[in-house]
């Protein structure tokens, strides 16, 4: 399954930075005492994964001081997802996320740089920011039905169990929610959470669940419309006289014996005028025929100049189309060159590239200027990105003129072709009227009677024809319907069965891990495992409710499924995110203890895998501190001041 990896963490405002080393070790230490901004870096990490940090939501009652009150910030994340590297950059404030693909080469063939902006919150079938992570990663989007609801779960939602964060809940084994509610955080979807990440039937089955749920409503939904049409088609055939329904075969019987009847009358009618139209009234059609001959000319003239005309307009559109991805192109160029290099800002040298210490209201040649007005010749990286959000807009907005203007002259070549066609037919018929002058008999008027009376009855005959046909493809559509909502409930029948003996086996296999690490790490247990229901852990059968012992029994929860991970394919991402654990109270030597058992992690297949762990000033083992990364202070705290570099 996939693999996810943080390569780079960025804040970037107009007055704090922060800029983290290369985490490409499997395990990477961020040290320092409480305040300096360990917690913040995971929220910097976890808000540009796309998930909810409170402290960066404006709307909550304590909020981060410089974050919330810097201007135009963002945060860039470099990530791996199974080694192909992608950055991804989110404005505070913003529930959209920027995707940044590099430039490659494959056989001489250069991909260009590619960029793509997803929103967070799903709008009816749109595709959000969570469901691109989750198809690079393998893991197919599922849906959970719950009292009548459904709901998708997220990149966010599976992260519960991936990032451990400093829940209040001491004993709490779950990351809480981003939005907590009856669906989202309920039993069935923290179950389902865990069944996920420790199966690859499990996963099948969820998703094999959802189209079950589906096929169900699309097979009642096509049952429905199918019974209704089938009282309005019984209500008009009654109207217009035909007795009850018939099966469109039968129908296409009754139509061509009526098209023989009337092709019959046509040549007995020809056989009587022998080609002659007659009296002042034929002669007054005649007119009124070539008059409408004459308009339809008109009407095919005016067609050809619109069509010239969207023509002319299309090749307009199609140039600015170039010209627009031109500028993209150029532009996601420029953002991943400043993001690499860090070109330019308003306090950088325009001939050497210092940095300049620059007065406010004054430029870095020592003239005042006025900050609001003066001529711009860079952006900060946020400006760039919005410039960039703005032209794919523009970009959007083209395409769908584009495709309007594609429509409307199809259209037009249709109506062309039509007016064509009957132009041709209309000319021939005058060409005949015009050859034969005279006045036909009597008889002419009956043959008329006996035709109108036929047709009419032949347009009775399409008419049912007609709404039979339909409701015949609405009979099929509801049997196939109903035939898929039987294979996809066989489909979960199965994978239930398959399922249940995987999953019974994980939890074994998840037991005997667990209980090894945790009757290792805390004397006091003699035995730990979790329930069969919820997957929740049993310390000596229940009765071992220590505080002490809830740090080891959370965090070695979340070790155990890294551990699984290592010796199968699952679906867990092989990452760990683990925030200060010890602010949940637990002693030096059990701390110790504790993060020994990372270095005991079996990995047969020597697959790799992240822990990112962040812990006060030397609680950690010294054999770890080759791993520490930074290492963060009361005075140089995470952070930066752009005024102090």
């Amino acid at each position: 399954m996939g693999r996810l990896s943080i390569h780079k963490v960025e804040y970037l405002g107009d007055k704090y930075f922060f800029e983290s080393p290369e985490l490409d070790s499997r395990l990477s230490i961020i040290e320092g005492p409480n305040g300096s901004g360990k917690s913040t870096f995971f929220n910097l990490i976890y808000y540009g994964l796309g998930g909810r940090v409170e402290e960066f939501d404006p709307s909550s009652r304590e909020v981060h001081a410089e974050v919330m009150g810097d201007t135009n910030n963002l945060v860039r994340l470099v990530i791996g997802v199974d080694g192909e590297l992608f950055t991804l950059t989110r404005l505070i404030r913003d529930n959209s996320i920027t995707i940044f693909k590099p430039s490659t080469e494959l056989d001489g063939v250069v991909a260009p740089l590619q960029s793509e902006t997803l929103p967070l919150a799903r709008r009816g079938d749109s595709r959000t920011f969570s469901d691109w992570l989750l198809e690079h990663l393998n893991i197919p989007v599922v849906d959970i039905f719950q009292g009548g609801k459904q709901f998708k779960l997220s990149f966010t939602d599976l992260a519960r169990l991936i990032y451990y964060n400093q829940s209040p809940d001491a004993n709490g084994i779950y990351k809480p929610a981003d939005n907590t509610g009856y669906v989202s955080d309920s039993l069935e979807i923290r179950r389902a959470i865990f069944q996920i990440l420790v199966g690859k039937t499990l996963l099948e089955l969820y998703e094999a669940i959802g189209i079950q749920k589906i096929a169900e409503r699309d097979a009642q939904a096509a049952k429905a419309v199918h019974d209704e049409y089938q009282d309005i088609v019984n209500h008009l055939l009654h109207a217009s006289g035909l007795k009850g329904i018939q099966n469109t075969k039968a129908l296409n019987d009754e139509m061509e014996a009526f098209e023989r009847q009337i092709a019959q009358l046509l040549e007995t009618r020809k056989a009587f005028s022998r080609g002659e139209i007659g009296d002042e009234e034929a002669r007054r059609s005649l007119q009124v025929e070539l008059q409408r001959v004459r308009d339809m000319e008109l009407r095919r003239r005016e067609i050809d100049e619109k069509h010239e005309q969207l023509v002319q307009e299309a090749g307009q559109l199609l140039d600015v189309e170039r010209s627009l991805q031109a500028d993209i192109q150029r532009i996601n160029k420029v953002i991943y060159a400043h993001n690499q290099l860090n070109l330019f800002s308003a306090d950088t040298c325009p001939y050497c590239l210092s940095s300049v210490l620059r007065s406010p209201g004054h430029c870095v040649c020592g003239c005042a200027i006025d900050e609001r007005d003066y001529q711009r010749f860079f952006y900060s990286p946020a400006e760039y990105l919005e410039i960039l959000k703005s032209k794919s807009k523009t970009l959007e907005t083209l395409h769908v003129a584009i495709k309007s203007i594609q429509g409307e002259s199809a259209q037009l070549r249709l109506e062309r072709d039509g007016l064509l066609k009957d132009l041709s037919e209309r000319r021939e018929r005058i060409t005949v009227a015009k050859a034969y002058p005279d006045t036909v008999d009597a008889a002419m008027e009956e043959l008329d009677a006996r035709l109108l009376e036929v047709r009419e009855r032949l347009a009775k005959a399409q008419e049912a024809f007609r709404l039979e046909t339909k409701l015949d493809a609405m009979a099929k559509r509801h049997a196939a319907k109903k035939r898929d909502y039987s294979l996809a409930k066989a489909n979960v029948e199965r994978l239930d069965g398959e399922s249940k003996v995987e999953l019974q086996q994980q939890v074994d296999l998840f037991n005997r891990v667990y209980n090894d690490l945790m009757t290792t790490v805390v004397r006091e247990c003699r035995t730990a495992s979790i329930d069969s229901q919820m997957y929740l852990p049993f310390i000596n059968g229940g009765q071992y409710r220590e505080f002490s012992a809830s740090v080891p029994k959370r965090f070695l929860y979340y070790l155990t499924l890294l551990q699984l991970s290592l010796m199968s394919d699952i679906p867990f991402p092989r990452l760990l995110l683990v925030d200060t654990p010890e602010t949940n109270g637990i002693d030096i030597d059990g701390l110790l203890k504790m993060l020994r058992q990372i270095e005991t992690l079996e990995n047969p297949k020597n697959r790799d895998f992240q822990i990112l762990f962040s812990t006060g000033v030397g609680k950690y083992p010294p054999e770890f501190d080759k791993n520490v990364v930074l290492r963060l202070t009361d005075e140089d705290r995470l952070l930066k001041e752009r005024s102090a570099v």
